[in-house]
């Protein structure tokens, strides 16, 4: 069935940090003092966001140096990379963000990951909160030559035992009082795409084991998760900006081992103007709703609210209101200090997908 709880409007979490935030951490503020002042800017963003109505909402990621640290810096076991990492190359990671998994015993977290990111957001509006995370499988793989059976058991046993740790921290944030947690793995568009896929074999990488890799550990998720019905798990296959690898388009027979009985009942996806280019959303089956990354971060040139509608429009027709969603194309900042905008071009496209989104679903955002 469609998902009823409609998350008609994204923005996939990270968001341009103000200058006075960036400003305390770059003094060496830590600690109380610099929580005190990053929930205080929390706090205003979570206004500034419920004035443009959009109705999920999150703290932008403000508390993270970049998208992965929310694992990374709470999480035993991660070390610095040595040895190649084509995957995460060919997905446009870079290093800062990468860290291998020498031993997927040793990871363990050492409490909440998230749970201070969303509470200022649950104690200031009264909106639908959710989090961004990146999935068990992009962190177990973004770290690994994933070149040998060695390579692939040793991301197999990571991306399961960073599955038990995510686990745990979604049914958490459930808990909590968030409706929401997007797992983002950009991983999958090399493992996805024509030329990925062919980039990715030339870099000695078993391609269909890699991607079975990656759809086992993020699937894993789900095993034995206890949430309130209302509440969605997503997938999301965006960064933050057009994806690379895809000038070719998408592999059917791949991306139907990714669909093929998915427990994720939302996909976030980038929906670029080229139409070669977009993720095969006629694969996705009616029930889940995918959201179209339709206005882009990677430019602060704002698109045009008939440019989004004529991208969505066929989309929306063939699949119905409540089967999409509209979105951006990933994070305006997922590493803190090299956000892909200024604040106010950041607004302008947020202002835009929710103009777009009222478009099609008026007052029930």
């Amino acid at each position: 069935m469609a998902d009823d709880f409609g998350y008609h409007i994204d923005h996939h979490g990270s968001l341009v940090r103000p200058a006075s935030l960036l400003a305390a951490r770059a003094s060496g503020l830590s600690g109380a003092a610099l929580a005190a002042v990053t929930d205080e800017a929390v706090v205003t963003l979570a206004h500034e966001l419920r004035r443009l109505t959009l109705n999920a909402m999150s703290d932008g990621q403000f508390r993270r140096g970049y998208l992965e640290s929310v694992v990374h810096d709470q999480v035993a076991g991660f070390a610095p990379v040595v040895g190649p990492t084509p995957l995460a190359d060919l997905a446009g990671i870079s290093a800062a963000r990468v860290r291998a998994v020498p031993a997927a015993s040793a990871l363990a977290a050492a409490g909440r990951l998230a749970q201070a990111e969303a509470a200022p957001v649950l104690a200031t509006v009264d909106r639908s909160v959710f989090v961004t995370l990146p999935s068990p499988g992009y962190l177990a793989g973004a770290g690994s030559a994933l070149a040998s059976a060695a390579d692939l058991d040793a991301a197999r046993a990571a991306g399961a035992a960073l599955a038990a740790i995510l686990r745990d921290e979604i049914a958490a944030l459930a808990a909590d009082g968030v409706m929401y947690v997007a797992l983002e793995n950009p991983l999958y568009a090399p493992l996805l795409t024509v030329d990925g896929r062919a980039a990715a074999a030339a870099a000695g990488l078993d391609v269909p084991a890699a991607l079975a890799a990656l759809i086992e550990a993020d699937r894993a998720v789900f095993a034995g998760l206890d949430v309130p019905a209302h509440f969605r798990v997503g997938l999301d296959l965006t960064d933050s900006g057009p994806l690379p690898t895809t000038a070719s388009g998408y592999d059917a027979t791949a991306v139907a081992a990714l669909l093929d009985e998915t427990p994720f009942p939302r996909l976030s996806i980038d929906f670029p103007a080229d139409q070669a280019t977009r993720f095969p959303v006629e694969l996705v089956k009616p029930g889940i709703v995918v959201s179209l990354g339709a206005v882009d971060v990677a430019t602060p040139a704002p698109e045009t609210v008939e440019e989004v509608l004529g991208r969505v429009d066929p989309v929306a027709e063939e699949r119905g209101d409540a089967d999409i969603a509209v979105a951006t194309n990933g994070g305006f900042a997922q590493v803190a200090d090299q956000p892909r905008m200024t604040a106010a071009e950041q607004r302008t496209k947020l202002q835009l997908v929710e103009m777009v989104a009222r478009y099609y679903w008026g007052n029930e955002i």
